[in-house]
């Protein structure tokens, strides 16, 4: 039993996010971020009886900003609001990308800073712990607010509810499917990059790659955080290998691919550290307009909507990745041409068909990880329009976008990684070294637990069932001690 993960509007993490979505944690609020909804929402009727004219509260919104509204209708105006930007299109979200956003929406609401009556929380954390399903479309957004994801949302779990003055402005002001999914994004490319030293490692057992580009002169000549890191983690791996010693290593420089592993896992890693901060800020920062100050009891005009700094780690951590992947194929492509490796062809024994052996699945590598490098491609720069909402909204950050394309980069490089594993442990079979180092021991058997060696007249197996373990396991190599 998951132990449930409190909301409070100030401490969410990716990791909890992900508990929640994928492995359906239970949540439940903290008193103190309900206390906080109750006086944020005092805030907001006192101003509303006050007759004070507040964006989306007590006057329209967009091109017609500033137009009072009728105290009477105000109800139906939130109604229509919902409807009016309840436009989505295209794929429905997962199950898993619908809950991810539930949770950002219940702990923005946990913060006090959107002024919205504690049962909508209430409802959000009821449609939380009983798996309740939404559709959800995930085209429509550009970044200023995932205005349509959150109306096909609202218009369902509030459907029996009339919202109250303000509480639509706070509901379409949030970015739950960029957030959302940027942060399970984020949580599984974590596992991955962390696991990647120690299949690179199994490469090079695979290879015979020279690892002097993990020594301590190495590192000490070029001091980033991210290549001593990932320096550290291949050479752990490394530790009492034949290749550590003498004439272990078969030639004195390697392809780039294997040569400058250090210098590309520690770019991933430096690019996902700067994400990495954004991040953690953007979960827990308010997205709406206008924000409410119970310190200052006013409620204040901003454009905390604009997800630029969340489309900018999102961009940095794929840029960081790309290189990582095409190194990756570059390396399985090496290792199963004979003329790099100097092992079999295909890395399979010679049979009466002469089949190409592992060849195949090298091809599918390659075209996988085409589609990686093409989803690293940076959104901060685009501006569909200039003129939307009578030239009012005149950016976007497109962070919907770059959620998204992060998604589905993760899911990509599960199979990239896995399948260079594979190849590195079929390799490791054919060249059969004196000796592997300690973790590229326990690697290796971790291969064959799943996979077997591959002989000439055997069918190559396919790398489903390892993915299925890598699954299982999370993609935390780690784990295997």
């Amino acid at each position: 039993m998951l132990e449930p993960v409190d909301i409070d509007g100030r401490s969410l993490t990716a990791h909890q996010l992900t508990r929640i979505a994928r492995s359906g944690a239970q949540v439940r609020l903290a008193q103190a971020a309900l206390d906080e909804m109750a006086a944020s929402r005092a805030l907001v009727e006192t101003i509303v009886a006050r007759g004070d004219l507040v964006y989306g509260v007590t006057s329209s919104v967009g091109a017609k900003t500033g137009v009072p509204l009728d105290p009477s209708r105000f109800g139906e105006f939130n109604r229509r609001l919902l409807e009016t930007h309840d436009m989505g299109l295209g794929p429905l979200a997962s199950p898993e990308m619908v809950r991810a956003m539930l949770v950002v929406m219940l702990n923005n609401m946990a913060s006090g800073r959107l002024g919205v009556r504690p049962v909508l929380a209430q409802m959000l954390v009821e449609a939380l712990n009983t798996g309740r399903k939404f559709k959800v479309h995930l085209w429509g957004s550009t970044g200023e607010s995932d205005m349509s994801a959150v109306a096909n949302i609202a218009l369902d779990l509030y459907r029996d509810v009339e919202l109250a003055a303000g509480e639509t402005i706070a509901l379409i002001n949030s970015s739950p499917l960029s957030i959302g999914l940027g942060a399970l994004a984020f949580d599984t490319l974590e596992n991955l990059l962390e696991s990647w030293p120690l299949v690179a490692a199994l490469s090079m057992e695979g290879y015979g790659a020279n690892p002097s580009i993990v020594s301590a002169a190495a590192v000490r000549s070029r001091p980033l955080k991210g290549l001593a890191h990932a320096a550290r983690g291949i050479a752990s791996q490394l530790q009492g290998s034949s290749l550590m010693s003498e004439g272990g290593p078969r030639h004195l420089q390697d392809p780039l691919s294997f040569r400058s592993l250090p210098i590309t896992l520690g770019n991933a890693f430096d690019s996902f550290e700067f994400a990495r901060g954004l991040i953690s800020v953007e979960l827990n920062a308010s997205q709406n307009n206008p924000v409410v100050s119970v310190e200052e009891q006013r409620l204040v005009s901003v454009a905390n909507f604009d997800m630029l700094s969340l489309s900018m780690a999102l961009d940095t951590l794929r840029l960081g990745i790309a290189p990582l992947v095409t190194g990756s194929t570059e390396r399985v492509a090496k290792l199963v041409d004979s003329f790099w490796s100097g092992l079999s062809v295909g890395l399979i024994e010679a049979d009466a068909l002469g089949l190409p052996g592992f060849n195949g699945m090298a091809q599918v590598h390659k075209g996988i990880t085409a589609e990686a490098r093409l989803l690293a491609a940076p959104v901060v720069t685009e501006l569909p329009s200039s003129s939307h909402s009578n030239g009012n909204l005149d950016r976007v950050s497109m962070s919907g976008l770059a959620a998204r394309r992060t998604l589905e980069l993760a899911q990509l490089c599960k199979s990239i990684m896995g399948i260079e594993l594979l190849v590195a442990a079929q390799a490791v079979d054919v060249r059969n070294p004196p000796q592997l180092g300690s973790g590229t021991t326990r690697l290796h058997a971790f291969v064959r637990a799943s996979v077997p060696r591959a002989g000439g007249a055997q069918r190559v197996p396919h790398p489903g069932p390892l993915l299925d373990a890598l699954e299982r396991l999370d993609y935390r190599l780690g784990d295997l001690g």
